[in-house]
């Protein structure tokens, strides 16, 4: 089923640009809009979401570090795809101040009371604010509020310094803290692949809070990631690269049928790992590593079995691939693109450098990802 009406992309950073784009766009005769950005255009944010607010067209969408447009890497500029249908969006705000588990189920279960149509619904796209604290915990206390078998693709918004600010969009603005749950018209289909392999551990997690390592093997976590991946590299920490060579050496959590789950380190505080994920107290971890050839083909993996999952004509296929990858391949990363274009059978190809990514993990539950690409089509 085809659900395209309406595509425009510009590599242009200005307001005024995007503002013509979207009024040509609610002339399009299309019913929903998703509006992708990039976060280094550094729109005004009171004239954005003034913006977004007088749109009579249903809107949703985030700013992302960049954006792709069929082989395309955007780092500036923005993309409008408009839908013939008027899709279902849910907003679910305030999210960093639900603090247990069971205050998360109300409002899940609270918010989705007010739609009624979810039981008929089991294919989602998800935007979310990529600096929310209990991110997992909404995610699983959501899998469970749903309790479906539901397919579901997504990413984390926001931008590469790691400073929060607004970044997802809807009809009500611009919002920080927020996630957004849209539903699909048609079945999702999705490929999910990371590309990374053991190098070094396992290591225990003797120490964790959330996405915080303190501890591996009982000592100091951020001295024996270091002291590992000196001694079997040519790596060097020296206070103030360790972000450059931490992109090199994700954490990996291997499950029971040893599928790994990745765990980006992003920051050090304190001796501890601060990762872009949940890493329980009392697991094994290892250390991990890849080279480009092993990422693109994953990434080729993972669209191959995005678009032969159905018969079915596609009209859109959507990418969030994790922005570490981006910073991994360097000038590689458009053979990336070029790999999953040439295996896509719609012509609206696109996607966000996201991070953190959302997809359903092998067993069925909704998993948060980290250097990992997710390919969906509906």
């Amino acid at each position: 089923m085809n659900t395209i009406l309406f595509t425009w992309h510009t590599h242009s950073d200005t307001l005024s640009d995007f503002k013509h784009a979207l009024t040509i766009a609610q002339n399009s005769g299309a019913k929903s809009l998703l509006l992708l950005t990039c976060s280094q255009n550094h729109y005004p944010e009171a004239e954005l979401s003034s913006l977004l607010r007088a749109c009579p067209l249903t809107i949703f969408g985030g700013i992302y570090p960049m954006l792709t447009w069929k082989n395309t890497l955007i780092k500036q500029g923005a993309l409008i795809i408009g839908f013939k249908e008027a899709f279902d969006v849910t907003l679910f705000s305030q999210l960093h101040q639900v603090t247990n588990e069971d205050k998360l189920e109300d409002l899940i279960t609270n918010t989705l009371e007010q739609k009624n149509n979810y039981c008929a619904h089991d294919d989602f796209l998800m935007f979310y604010d990529s600096r929310i604290n209990n991110i997992e915990d909404f995610i699983d206390c959501l899998f469970e509020c749903l309790d479906h078998g539901i397919n579901i693709a997504g990413g984390g918004a926001g931008s590469l310094d790691f400073i929060q600010r607004p970044c997802i969009y809807s009809n009500q603005g611009l919002h920080s803290n927020v996630a957004l749950l849209v539903t699909l018209p048609s079945k999702l289909n999705i490929g999910v692949a990371h590309g990374w392999k053991i190098f070094q551990g396992p290591f225990l997690v003797s120490d964790a809070h959330g996405q915080t390592v303190q501890g591996l093997n009982y000592q100091p976590a951020l001295e024996v990631y270091c002291q590992a991946i000196e001694s079997a590299s040519e790596f060097r920490f020296n206070g103030s690269n360790f972000f450059d060579i931490a992109k090199n050496f994700p954490l990996g959590i291997e499950d029971i049928n040893n599928n790994l789950l990745v765990r980006d380190p992003i920051a050090t505080h304190n001796n501890h790992l601060q990762c872009a994920g949940n890493i329980p107290i009392n697991s094994m971890v290892y250390l991990l590593e890849s080279n480009s050839e092993a990422l693109i083909s994953s990434a080729e993996q993972a669209a191959i079995t995005a678009f032969t999952a159905t018969t079915e004509i596609t009209s859109a296929a959507m990418i969030f691939d994790c922005i570490s990858r981006e910073l991994y391949l360097a000038d590689k990363f458009e053979h990336e693109l070029d790999t999953i274009a040439k295996h896509c059978p719609t012509p609206v190809l696109f996607g966000v450098l996201s991070l953190g990514e959302v997809a359903n993990s092998p067993n069925g539950a909704i998993a948060l990802l980290n250097k990992s690409i997710v390919i969906s089509s509906w």
